[in-house]
């Protein structure tokens, strides 16, 4: 079968002693330039500012192309690295910030985070580890709706950690199996091979390996190797080639001839394997790993009637049947230094195996003004419920949702191309996220009178289900607390301002049924010193700088008085109630106004006490007896005596000690 590559593959004559003359310093040059022309800064890579959290630093979402009405429900799971704080993260569809990984464990890189079910509930599953040049060193992680870690799920057998390129729960496995990826350096004769042009020793490569392991186990289920099913001298990447390749030359710097970068896995238990460097797809059989079929690579089982591709990545299985597939995948098109297509693609691709053709059904480009985008590396494409698409793309920190029909309807971008920011693969799903830490609040004041106000800042990470929030406000630590106002939640921090001003404060994150979910820790209203307050304005102050020599006052350090007030901002507090409790299991149902709600309960109870207690007297006259009940109507006036609740109220006093002592004399039987 034949196939359309515009360039000469690995294995053509042509420029390959020049290539290999420059390979070694081309690939230092490479490596050296990739520290230098990442200009990583806030015009480049903008970060939000929090007041509520300023330790985190989520990047800002520029959305190029949004069509609310269009877009697909849900969340943008994206892991971005090299970037600040690299981490997974959640987006909601108009670029506010909902969770953010680096504010549970700190800034740890992370890829491909999305949902999964594991015990039959929805989890979040991502890879976390060290990333290196072109793959990554670590491990699988399982979180639940609470961002709990609930599992870390590692490569098994003899050999190296898992890599960043796949890790997912195995379809048709009922949460019990996962997929991953394994990057294995391994000695290897690249000798014998002239077109390698390595000789005088041992040569080292990079053995693609995949496992599915039991989860709870660590068991493997299966395994295959590269190595064992297709030759090194089939690849469409040379040692030295390009950035990721590697020399062949030490353990340090193997060729990664093969560069596995996603499995699926169908009912029947086979596996859909990509190869960025083989530029081929590969049907897998789950039963002794031989290659059922390959699309693209050096020996294509199908004519490719209307597309090419190359350096592809996220192959997937969509349907299946004995005569067809359909598959989808994201055809990069170019590893930056050899191009096939001008722009990169998401593709979904038919194959039809009474005819061995394959024909693409759909393409998606970016919506850029010069055509499309040409992402060199990485990339991913999802199918999403309705028809829509939605499309990392790989080394530029984008992504995009568009219409079956071609549209784009989201295009958001998180850095600036000159970041060196990448994401590795973006996603779309539902997600409901509890959390189980507290809401974070931050209070300003620029004055303690109430002639600016104050401005409440509060945030909850990963919390999906807050509609609005609730600020409470006391002059003391220990309260009583009353309800000053409300506000709808808005982006991943809300503000809102008051014209009173308090000394202390805390929030309550509300659900759309009105019920509390969960309460801040109570907060000191921070109001600027006379020294700092000169640079405030009702919102905040500016940053701090530093003083100079020339500027440093000495008579001035001399003159200083301490300001205890100042110098610690909670200094006093009871350190045993930072945070506020709701008081009730089954949650208030709150107004969004500030009426007395503690006034409105205590009538309420007063008078459920008041109708108890006629009740009981009543229940006393009726069951006491006639001679008592003769007494009674003796003092009471004839209409009064006719009246049932006059006995009761009067049956009510005798109990309580409140009747008269002459009617004590005259009614009580002695």
């Amino acid at each position: 079968m034949t196939r359309s590559l515009t360039y000469a593959p690995a294995h053509a004559s042509s420029g390959r002693a020049t290539h290999h003359l420059l390979g070694l310093p081309l690939l230092i040059f490479l490596l050296l330039l990739h520290g230098v022309v990442g200009d990583l800064n806030n015009d480049t890579s903008p970060t939000h500012i929090f007041r509520s959290r300023p330790d985190l630093h989520a990047p800002i979402i520029d959305m190029k192309i949004l069509r609310p009405e269009l877009v697909t429900p849900g969340y943008v799971f994206i892991a971005p690295y090299r970037n600040r704080d690299p981490g997974a993260y959640i987006y909601d569809n108009f670029g506010d910030l909902i969770w953010s990984s680096a504010g549970e464990s700190g800034p740890k890189v992370a890829h491909a985070p999305h949902t999964c079910q594991y015990h039959g509930e929805t989890h979040l599953c991502f890879f976390q580890g060290e990333q290196h040049q072109g793959f990554a060193r670590g491990h699988g992680t399982i979180m639940d709706k609470h961002y709990r870690v609930v599992k870390i799920i590692d490569s098994s057998g003899a050999g190296a950690s898992s890599d960043m390129h796949e890790f997912r729960i195995a379809p048709h496995s009922n949460g019990t199996t996962a997929l991953t990826t394994i990057y294995q350096p391994r000695m290897f004769d690249l000798t014998a091979n002239p077109k390698f042009r390595i000789k005088g020793g041992m040569g080292w490569i990079v053995e693609g390996v995949f496992q599915e392991v039991e989860i709870d186990t660590g068991k493997v289920i299966f395994e295959w190797r590269s190595t064992d099913h297709l030759d090194p001298s089939l690849s469409y990447t040379f040692p030295a080639t390009t950035d990721t390749s590697g020399n062949g030359l030490t353990e340090d710097t193997p060729w990664d001839y093969f560069h596995i970068n996603s499995i699926d896995k169908n009912e029947e238990g086979d596996y859909l394997v990509s190869a960025r460097h083989m530029a081929g797809i590969y049907k897998i059989s789950g039963v002794d790993g031989h290659i059922i079929w390959e699309l693209g690579g050096a020996n294509p089982t199908f004519n490719q009637t209307n597309f090419n591709f190359s350096s592809q990545h996220h192959a997937r299985w969509l349907k299946e049947n004995g005569t067809h597939t359909l598959l989808s995948f994201f055809d990069n098109g170019s590893n930056t230094f050899n191009v096939t297509n001008k722009f990169s693609h998401g593709y979904i691709i038919s194959i039809n195996h009474l005819t061995n053709e394959a024909t693409a059904v759909k393409s998606w480009g970016a919506p850029e003004p010069g055509g499309g985008l040409s992402s060199g590396s990485q990339g991913s494409v999802q199918l999403l419920p309705g028809g829509n698409v939605h499309i990392g793309w790989g080394e530029h920190a984008y992504f995009s949702e568009h219409t079956w029909d071609g549209a784009p309807v989201q295009y958001g971008q998180m850095a600036d191309r000159s970041s060196n920011v990448m994401i590795y693969r973006s996603y779309k799903f539902n997600w409901t996220g509890i959390p189980l830490n507290k809401p974070a609040l931050w209070t300003y004041a620029k004055r303690p009178d109430a002639r600016n106000g104050m401005v409440f800042y509060t945030s909850w990470n990963g919390a999906t289900e807050v509609a609005s929030w609730n600020f409470y406000v006391s002059n003391s630590s220990s309260g009583p607390f009353g309800l000053v106002g409300s506000a709808e939640k808005r982006g991943f921090e809300t503000t809102m301002r008051t014209d009173l001003v308090f000394g202390w404060a805390f929030a309550e994150a509300v659900d759309k049924d009105g019920r509390a979910l969960e309460r801040s820790q109570i907060a000191k209203t921070f109001i600027p010193s006379s020294s700092l307050a000169p640079y405030c304005d009702d919102s905040s102050c500016l940053r701090a700088q530093h003083v100079e020599d020339d500027e440093y006052d000495i008579e001035a350090i001399e003159d200083y008085v301490v300001d205890w007030e100042h110098l610690s901002p909670n200094r006093g507090f009871n350190t045993s109630q930072y945070y506020a409790e709701i008081p009730d299991e089954t949650f208030l149902i709150v107004r969004r106004d500030t009426i007395d709600v503690g006034s409105l309960v205590l009538g309420m109870v007063l008078s459920m006490l008041l109708v108890a207690a006629a009740l009981f007297g009543f229940y006393i006259f009726t069951t006491a007896g006639r001679p008592w009940s003769r007494k009674i109507k003796q003092v009471l006036p004839p209409g009064l005596a006719k009246s049932s609740a006059a006995l009761g109220r009067y049956a009510y006093s005798r109990l309580s000690g409140e009747g008269e002592k002459d009617h004590d004399e005259d009614v009580m039987p002695r």
